[in-house]
């Protein structure tokens, strides 16, 4: 009996004795680490192979360094919709221990998910990086398919684009937005020359998120006669001070200039017989559009005869059959009209 109590209190006593070994290492001499605060910065890009050589971890400010970083996702590559995590070890200073809670653990560029210690003097992290729906996809290649016309490869979550027509150089009708890969110049090539365009993609969820501006290469030359029918099909240069179609007169346009034309305040449709729409719809080329009282194309949502109805914000035609894409998850049927 004496024995097997001795060896049960010596059990005691070195267990004892090693916890507070363990006390005495953080408390002899080292320093507690209470705070974290970390900077993470990321170049990920839809389609490409998971790297950690893509993301970088600094420690904005304490006694640590950061270590290994490793990707949690489970696919191969990024894709569209995926929501990056990592896993980042942190290393105590020799000198130091973690003791530290949530609250006190700051990152930048990312968002905190989890933290645990494997020992005194290591903290493993769980970070999320911004959704790869902030991100774009990779630029392809910009072309020419008519004298007028141009395309470029969709590009991967881009809500928009951002379009500049150059002529000689020169910046013809500022920037242009385009829903759809691909836009009409026309009404823009009213002179001679050789025109070129460049094109940048804008993330549908950040529009602070853009690609880098992508140079058509090839080049368009309008001549005279293609000019003079751009400028009878769309009309002349509208000065600043026409406020609404019903100031314009045959000073500013010929008998033979009709259809759409754009002036300081918008875009207004000028129909054959020198008419325009006002309050109401006009079919146009085989889709709808809504023009105010003033003759001006509306966009948006537009409230009619009890119902809502859609107009695209950029090229004005009534949606049909989509979830619209502007954040109320709303949908339009095959007249246009919400699905309440």
């Amino acid at each position: 009996m004496t024995c097997k109590k001795m060896k049960k209190g010596l059990t005691l006593f070195l267990v004892t004795a090693a916890s507070v070994l363990a006390v005495s290492r953080q408390s002899w001499g080292a320093s507690a680490i209470s705070s974290v605060s970390l900077d993470v910065e990321s170049d990920l890009h839809i389609g490409d192979d998971y790297s950690t050589d893509d993301i970088e971890v600094t420690a904005r400010k304490g006694h640590f360094s950061v270590g290994d970083i490793e990707i949690l996702n489970e696919n191969d590559w990024w894709e569209e919709d995926e929501i990056p995590r990592i896993s980042v070890m942190l290393n105590a200073d020799e000198g130091y221990y973690f003791s530290i809670s949530r609250s006190n653990i700051k990152v930048k560029g990312a968002t905190y998910i989890s933290g645990r210690k494997e020992d005194s003097y290591t903290l493993v992290v769980t970070l999320e990086l911004p959704s790869m729906l902030e991100t774009l996809g990779e630029t392809g290649q910009a072309r020419w398919t008519s004298v007028n016309e141009a395309e470029w490869d969709p590009v991967p979550n881009a809500g928009h684009y951002e379009v500049r027509l150059y002529r000689e150089g020169k910046t013809i009708g500022g920037l242009q937005k385009a829903t759809e890969p691909k836009i009409d110049f026309g009404s823009l090539m009213r002179k001679e020359g050789t025109y070129n365009f460049r094109v940048r993609a804008v993330n549908k969820r950040n529009n602070d998120v853009k690609s880098e501006w992508l140079d058509s290469g090839a080049t368009s030359y309008i001549d005279e006669e293609t000019a003079a029918r751009f400028r009878s099909q769309y009309g002349e240069t509208i000065p600043d001070y026409i406020t609404e179609p019903s100031q314009m007169n045959q000073i500013y346009y010929t008998p033979d200039q009709y259809g759409w034309i754009r002036d300081s305040v918008g875009w207004w449709y000028c129909n054959p017989d020198k008419t325009y729409t006002t309050s109401n719809w006009q079919l146009i080329d085989g889709k709808w559009y809504y023009f105010n009282s003033s003759g001006y194309m509306v966009t948006g949502w537009i409230d009619w005869k009890g119902k809502s109805y859609y107009c695209d914000p950029v090229n004005g035609d009534m949606q049909v059959n989509k979830l619209i894409d502007d954040g109320s998850g709303r949908r339009v049927d095959s007249t246009g009209a919400w699905i309440q």
